[in-house]
């Protein structure tokens, strides 16, 4: 479709409502808004090119799909006004609003009109408007004072031991005479005790334990949650795993605790959860009847704690999952045929021989002594300097940048500047243009000009921005591995869980030969940081 022409009024009629809505007074339903604008329209003359509406999404943030397609929409130049029954239908983040009213809409050429609130950027500076931000700023104020109503409502109820849950947890209902209150699920609780004694009487691991469990076809969590609630469960409803094992026998509420505020969001505009100190937990003990003996509780704990991986020939293969070629990408397998303890080697060069790729030779003992080496290095350091350990950690982030985070937020500042620059100067081009001052193709020539400069602006603002979100995120990994190693007063030995637990998985390189010492490169990527060191060179 061709671009509109200018100087036809040709709108876009934009509508939104969210669950969060709806003790909104302005807040009227879709169709409402879409009658209401649709008349402003007709009344006025406009040209109506198409309706958006995003039902159940909220204003926070502008990761809408309507509102997506309606940006596509508008620099395809299919219209030339946006138009809104108030700011709040727009967004309620007032930052965002006031960039897309002030900045994006007038760099598209595109006229915005908010009726309720009597904005039309044609017909006033909605830049020197005071009344502009306000409003802007008491449309974020609502769901921020929503967020926090709810969560002082959560608080209160879970210092009163009343299980707030959209879903019991496994092995447990919600009583029916009073849904904070939990019961014994008679048809679920039999799979939990199982899980138990599976791992303290028959010594399985979190693998094995899902394998029975999925050859029985026994329903899942996550199967039978949606059975529950009516939904349809579109994925295998007997497929069981490590991680829903993992996180089933460590949830305290089978002891019949009720434990509330271990995580928290970090703000009413964002999903991501953050964990919080011990001490801001709510910890209710013996609120609901426990679903496991505490000796059968220790008894499975100490079993998953201390078991070790066992070949057939009983070999322990505490590793068993973890180590990779370093060339390949494939797994180390283990050799237990030998006398002094085992082996790995990789399994791309046992099928397919050294033309595809080499051994990759390594004793267990040695990569069992790297790892605890390791281990007790980066305990002992975070024990000695917290700080200075995830200081250490995000490093190499910083390094990408080029610069610390604070000369980061300084050259975002003037490039944002810039960018603001050459939208001035991209005006003034075009009116200059228009007066007749400048040619046509002078006004072409220093316009794409001012467009180069400006996309090197911009692609540098975003790279940056990438790269201090990454350092954010690296600080907050980094502080979440602390939490985890912390929990360890000394680390003497390996086992399994402890091994899963903290890394992630161990790159294996060749063995070579500097000044007639046998070396070996060994990279260890933790959970959360990643291979944050410089690779482990041990000798052999």
């Amino acid at each position: 479709m061709k671009k509109t022409e200018q100087s036809r009024t040709i709108a876009a009629i934009y509508k939104r409502l969210s669950d969060d809505d709806d003790q909104d007074g302005t807040s009227v339903s879709i169709e409402t808004q879409g009658k209401i604008l649709t008349d402003y329209c007709n009344t006025h003359g406009f040209l109506v090119y198409d309706h958006y509406s995003d039902d159940g999404y909220t204003g926070t943030n502008f990761n809408r799909p309507d509102f997506q397609r309606m940006m596509k929409d508008a620099k395809e130049g299919r219209f030339n006004t946006v138009i809104v029954k108030d700011l709040s239908r727009f967004g309620r983040n007032y930052l965002q609003v006031g960039t897309f009213i002030s900045e994006t809409f007038p760099q598209m050429g595109i006229r915005f009109i908010a009726v309720g609130d009597d904005v039309d950027t044609e017909e006033s500076c909605v830049d020197y408007d005071l009344m502009f931000p306000i409003k802007n700023i008491f449309n974020e104020y609502y769901p921020a004072d929503c967020s926090r109503k709810t969560r002082q409502a959560f608080i209160a109820k879970a210092k009163n031991g009343e299980f707030i849950g959209s879903q019991a947890p496994y092995g447990y209902r919600k009583s029916k005479a009073d849904k904070h209150v939990l019961e014994i699920d008679d048809e679920t609780a039999p799979t939990v005790l199982r899980i138990f004694q599976m791992a303290a009487y028959q010594g399985y691991g979190y693998n094995k334990i899902a394998r029975v469990l999925s050859a029985e076809h026994q329903i899942t969590p996550a199967a039978y949650q949606a059975k529950i609630a009516g939904r349809r469960y579109s994925k295998d409803p007997f497929d069981w795993n490590l991680v829903t094992i993992y996180r089933l026998v460590r949830n305290e509420i089978y002891l019949g605790h009720f434990i509330s505020g271990k995580r928290r969001k970090q703000s009413f505009k964002s999903k991501k959860e953050i964990p919080q100190s011990e001490d801001k937990w709510i910890v209710i003990r013996d609120r609901f009847p426990a679903l496991i003996p505490e000796q059968l509780w220790e008894d499975a704990h100490a079993a998953l704690g201390s078991r070790k991986r066992e070949t057939e020939s009983g070999f322990d293969n505490i590793f068993a999952g973890l180590l990779k070629c370093h060339r390949c990408g494939y797994a180390l397998g283990l050799s237990s045929s030998v006398a002094n303890g085992g082996y790995y080697m990789c399994n791309t060069y046992k099928k397919k021989g050294k033309d595809v790729c080499t051994s990759h030779y390594i004793k267990y003992d040695e990569i069992y002594t790297a790892v605890l080496n390791d281990l007790r290095d980066i305990l002992r350091s975070v024990r000695e300097d917290r700080k200075g350990f995830i200081d250490a950690v995000t490093k190499k982030v910083t390094v990408a940048t080029g610069a610390d985070e604070k000369r980061a937020e300084k050259e975002i500042a003037e490039l944002e500047s810039k960018i603001a620059k050459c939208n001035e100067m991209f005006r003034s081009l075009y009116q200059d243009r228009l007066s007749g001052l400048l040619t046509e193709g002078r006004f072409r020539m220093m316009s794409e000009e001012c467009e180069t400069e400006q996309e090197a602006a911009q692609n540098r603002l975003m790279e940056l921005k990438r790269l201090t979100s990454e350092k954010r995120a690296a600080d907050d990994s980094a502080a979440q591995f602390v939490k985890i190693i912390e929990q360890y007063d000394d680390i003497t030995e390996l086992n399994r869980d402890l091994v899963n637990t903290l890394i992630s998985r161990i790159l294996v390189g060749d063995r070579y030969n500097p000044q007639d010492q046998q070396r070996q490169e060994i990279v260890i990527e933790y959970r959360f940081i990643g291979d944050f060191q410089a690779d482990r060179k041990i000798k052999v």
